[in-house]
Order: C-alpha cells, then sequence, then structure tokens
C-alpha cells in the first residue's frame, strides 16, 4: 500500500482522463462496449463511439430534442476526415498542460502521445496503444511528470493484446497486457479509488488474460493478472485475480460488485511478502438527463505472511451536471483510510469543468484540495492543486 501511496504522489495529482464516462449512463448506455474497443471501458473509441462522441458529447448551444435523428459530422472521423477500412480503427490521444499548486511553482506536464490501433478481421482482434511517455526509474513507472532521479523519455506501450469474440460477440476472451477490471473507470485517475487499488487506466496495466461477458443489463470481466513487467525485478510483480460486475436495475440506475486479490514475494517498501485485497460496490443513477451520481465504495486489506497486517478503506462520490451539451460541471468527494493506527482518515474534493468546445477536443479544469493525516503529534497537510488540460483524440 505504501508503495501505491508514494505511486500517487509521483504523478501529483495528474488525472489523464481517456473517454472513460461512467455519467453517460444519463444516456441510457449500460454497456461500455457499445463506444470503446476495450469492453470495460475506457481507451479507444469505436467506430460508433466516435459518431456518438460527435453527437453526445461535443458542444452544442441548441441540444436536438430527444430521439431525432442526426447526422455525424465527418469531423469525428480520425484526423478530423480520414476514412479507413472497416477492419481497421486508428485515433490518437494527446493531452498536456499545466499542474498549478498554490504556492508552488507551475510545472507543465505531458500525460499522453499515444497512438491507437485496432485491427478486427470476423471474430478476431488486435489492439495496441503506443506513444512516447516518461519513465521515473526509481519508481519502474509511466509518469506524466518528472519526480525521481534518472527520469526522461522513453517509447512506451500501455496496453497491447488480442483475443477472439464469441456467442455473437457478447464474449471476448484475450491476453495481453490490459487494464485492470475494477470499479468505476472515472477520469479522475488520482482518486484514491483508483491509486489505493491500483486500477487507473494510465499507470495500472497489467499482463494477463481476462474475459468479458456484456448483454443488456449485465456486464462483466474477470482476469488473471500475470503481473506488471514494467516493474522489477520479478519478486516486486503482483499476481492474482481482478473481477468485476455490473447490472442494469433500470434504464438510469447501475450496481456493481468488484473484487481482486494479489501476491507479490516483495513489497516495495517493506521488502517482505503481501497479499493485497480490494473488495468493492459501485453504482451510477441519473435521476433527470442532466444530472449523472457516481459512487464507489473499496475495503482495503493488507496481509503480511500469516497475519492482516492493515484494514482501510477507499471511497468516491460525484455528480455531473451538464449544463448545455458539451459543457460539464462536477463536484466530488473522496475519503481514504491507509489502515495506519497512527494516522486516522483522510479527505478531499474535487471540482471541474470540462468543456468539449471542438470536435476532437476537450479543455479542463480541475481544482483538487485534499486533506491528509499525519501521525500523532504532526500537522496534516493541506493543499490544493488547479490543472489545467487540453486533449485532442485524433
Amino acid at each position: 500500500m505504501r508503495f501505491f501511496g508514494g505511486l500517487a504522489c509521483a504523478v501529483v495529482l495528474c488525472a489523464s482522463p481517456a473517454f472513460a464516462f461512467p455519467w453517460m449512463v444519463k444516456h441510457g448506455y449500460q454497456s461500455c462496449a457499445a463506444c470503446h474497443v476495450d469492453p470495460s471501458g475506457g481507451g479507444q473509441l469505436s467506430l460508433y463511439g466516435r459518431a456518438q462522441a460527435d453527437i453526445l458529447l461535443r458542444w452544442k448551444l441548441n441540444r436536438p430534442p430527444p430521439g431525432e435523428e442526426q447526422d455525424v459530422a465527418k469531423s469525428a472521423n480520425f484526423l478530423w476526415g480520414l476514412e479507413l477500412p472497416e477492419a481497421l480503427n486508428l485515433s490518437g490521444n494527446l493531452r498536456g498542460g499545466a499542474l498549478i499548486p498554490i504556492g508552488g511553482t507551475v510545472r507543465p506536464i505531458v500525460m499522453a502521445t499515444d497512438l491507437y490501433a485496432t485491427f478486427k478481421y470476423e471474430r478476431f482482434v488486435a489492439h495496441v496503444t503506443t506513444g512516447l511517455g516518461l519513465r521515473n526509474a526509481g519508481l519502474g513507472a509511466i509518469a506524466p511528470l518528472c519526480t525521481a532521479t534518472p527520469c526522461g523519455p522513453q517509447w512506451i506501450a500501455r496496453e497491447f493484446w488480442a483475443g477472439a469474440t464469441f456467442a455473437d460477440e457478447a464474449i471476448l476472451v484475450r491476453a495481453g497486457r490490459l487494464n485492470v477490471p475494477f470499479g468505476l473507470r472515472n477520469n479522475e485517475h488520482t482518486s484514491w479509488v483508483r491509486a489505493l487499488t491500483a486500477t487507473d487506466i494510465n499507470l495500472g496495466q497489467q499482463y494477463g488474460v481476462s474475459a468479458t461477458y456484456n448483454s443488456d443489463v449485465l456486464r462483466g470481466e474477470v482476469m488473471a493478472l500475470l503481473g506488471n513487467y514494467s516493474l522489477g525485478p520479478d519478486p516486486y510483480r503482483e499476481r492474482g485475480y481482478s473481477a468485476f460486475m455490473e447490472y442494469g436495475f433500470r434504464a438510469n440506475f447501475y450496481a456493481g460488485l468488484s473484487s481482486l486479490v494479489t501476491s507479490a514475494q516483495a513489497d516495495l517498501v517493506t521488502q517482505t511478502p503481501v497479499v493485497r485485497h480490494a473488495h468493492g460496490l459501485t453504482a451510477r443513477f441519473s435521476p433527470f438527463e442532466a444530472l449523472s451520481l457516481l459512487a464507489e465504495g473499496d475495503l482495503l486489506i493488507w496481509q503480511q505472511p500469516g497475519t492482516v497486517d492493515r484494514i482501510g478503506f477507499a471511497s468516491w462520490l460525484q455528480a455531473d451536471v451538464e449544463v448545455v451539451q458539451g459543457l460539464h460541471l462536477s463536484a466530488a468527494l473522496e475519503g481514504m483510510h491507509q489502515g495506519d493506527g497512527a494516522r486516522g482518515p483522510s479527505l478531499g474534493g474535487w471540482g471541474t469543468i470540462a468543456w468539449y468546445v471542438l470536435p476532437h477536443v476537450e479543455v479542463r479544469f480541475d481544482g483538487i484540495y485534499r486533506r491528509q493525516t499525519a501521525q500523532a503529534g504532526q500537522t496534516p497537510s493541506n493543499g490544493f492543486t488547479l490543472l489545467a488540460q487540453v486533449h485532442l483524440f485524433l
């Protein structure tokens, strides 16, 4: 757990959204497979997903009436107009900005310079996400800015996998370097529910084999985790399983269960064997079209050999309001406890403005406040950070 807390600090509160929008529940989308190449959500959009991004996400002052057929602009295609063969899906993810800590130094950040490529022939699918990134060698991890030495640019591949679909594409079995199925795939990658479970889709990929199922009301994925080979040597790599299931009780309400258990021969900090558990609940609800509510609560357990070392939690509650089409205001509360008896729980809050101002263009501002408890006799830390971002998806 201490490693994952350190890793969260290493990325210094830099969220890197990858078009994982749990608030699409307000449009009646239960299955992420409708719009994403990864059927559990996040990452590259399918051709249908690109069309829906143009129809439902892009800024429009006059929202068309519900159910009215809309033409898809040619700019929804790759590179704002290029038509590709049906079997090939290409897209890009370029995201950068600035980290502005109150009372600190403004720091430019490069979150992603990735190219996505997916090839599909009949039931067979192959996917790769690759581009230029920064690597903090001291943590053995990819990060949007350098916080350790040595650190520098490196060609990286966040995802690469191959698989096949079955049962009229309701089932996808694949193997490779994959996003870990757990919890909400929310945009705030350094939220504690993502950082403390090590399941964000910016840094948290693992090698493994997974099976995914999607139907009109039920979706889920189970994955055998074989380790993160960006981290070494081998005793530090976690192996185990992760699973997620979500059921749609109504067209505007979905609830899910998550479970993850991993073990490693050596913890990065304690150098002793460790077993890590995360088990949680999620909910997505849209009481009316302009408002989406998202929630996640996770129980966290760390075990030393033969005994439970620490028990903690991570939680997230968010409200997203679409003021006009393409302009979103959201607020979130989060809490966590790392299971350290000398510290109490920590609290945080997020305020966000996201504007999908042009085709394939997002401008976003996040204000992030966190009050983290300290050991007895020490002063709690309070920090506020402003994160400004511009995102192009090609």
